[in-house]
């Protein structure tokens, strides 16, 4: 509380010392002053109280037990060297496998037929691409800090953000038969998704310094508009979307025909982040008890559940030639 140490016994409080006061606002033993017309029985008696005040306030500090000064202590995470380890060789891995199952997809669109139409599968081909070219920068910058800015860092989670809405609007359309087949259906969802992926790119930033520097979501405010913006948009996309496809194909009678297409694994693997980030509303809002074992466990849940949904971007090419291949090895259709 700021207690100043006493004088030596024997000595008496220098004459001309000026009036201090504790945190409390009490002033303190050491600075009441002997008057020569006040009687030493009302120094003596504000002394006394004082003394009294400061035992009952030690008082008050030892009723701490040491829950709760351990309850202070600061969060050990252990997610972050976890990760820092696990993500760089997980990313380019991921990347790479994309690329070569992409660039398989888009020769095999010139000797099949597809019956969706060529343009909306080298769209689907276009947003795992995207996604697996944005891999790369950020393993590199996980590995040995993000030294290119801001700019870059916010462009970087823009252009990732923005494949992923953009698949998950494109392949809404092809269950839908939304925006028809000409230029609405290939220019619509790419706006609009790129549209939403705005927010994510104004909550994002570099934090840190040298090699510690990281491209990463900042904004983590319950009270954040874009913050709340961002996890809004995903939250639409990776949950609300597919339920309510898969509502209306109930309600039609056609849920054996929507659950036979391939691009339903796309909502598979981003369905977990999706509710891991509805956690995250709920943690931020204190709907939920928050501690650290809790808090390093739902770091975990969303690192695995994004490492999970990243899976799309080399997966569904593939099963996308698998499906084709089988079509026509059978005579039928993708």
């Amino acid at each position: 509380m700021g207690y100043p140490t006493p004088p030596p016994l024997g000595t008496q409080p220098r004459p001309h010392r000026v009036a201090n006061t504790t945190s409390m606002g009490y002033p303190t033993q050491w600075d009441i002053q002997p008057h020569p017309h006040r009687s030493p029985e009302i120094v003596a008696n504000r002394t006394s109280l004082h003394l009294l005040d400061f035992f009952n306030t030690s008082d008050y500090y030892m009723n701490y037990d040491y829950d709760d000064f351990a309850a202070a202590q600061p969060c050990y995470n252990h997610y972050c060297p976890f990760f820092q380890r696990a993500a760089p060789p997980y990313l380019i891995a991921t990347s790479a496998t994309s690329l070569v199952a992409t660039a398989a997809l888009l020769l095999a669109l010139r000797s099949h037929s597809w019956p969706h139409g060529r343009t909306f599968v080298a769209q689907l081909a276009a947003c795992c691409g995207l996604f697996a070219i944005t891999l790369p920068p950020m393993a590199a910058g996980i590995a040995w800090g993000w030294q290119v800015g801001e700019g870059p860092c916010r462009a970087m989670l823009l252009l990732w953000q923005g494949s992923v809405l953009a698949q998950g609007l494109l392949l809404g359309s092809g269950c839908c038969n939304l925006w028809g087949r000409g230029w609405c259906r290939a220019v619509v969802p790419w706006v609009t998704a790129m549209v939403m992926a705005v927010p994510a790119a104004l909550s994002g930033g570099i934090v840190g310094t040298g090699l510690s520097t990281q491209c990463v979501y900042r904004s983590v405010d319950v009270d954040s508009v874009v913050h709340l913006l961002h996890l809004t948009v995903c939250c639409c996309v990776l949950l609300l979307l597919p339920a309510a496809l898969l509502m209306a194909a109930v309600w039609r009678g056609t849920c054996g025909e929507m659950g036979s297409r391939v691009w339903w694994l796309f909502w598979v693997l981003w369905a977990p982040h999706g509710v891991v980030m509805v956690v995250e509303v709920l943690l931020e809002a204190g709907v939920m008890p928050a501690n650290c074992s809790v808090f390093e466990s739902f770091d975990f849940a969303l690192g695995l559940s994004a490492a999970l949904g990243g899976l799309h971007c080399c997966l569904t090419p593939l099963m996308l030639l698998l499906s084709a291949f089988c079509g026509h090895k059978v005579g039928g259709k993708c």
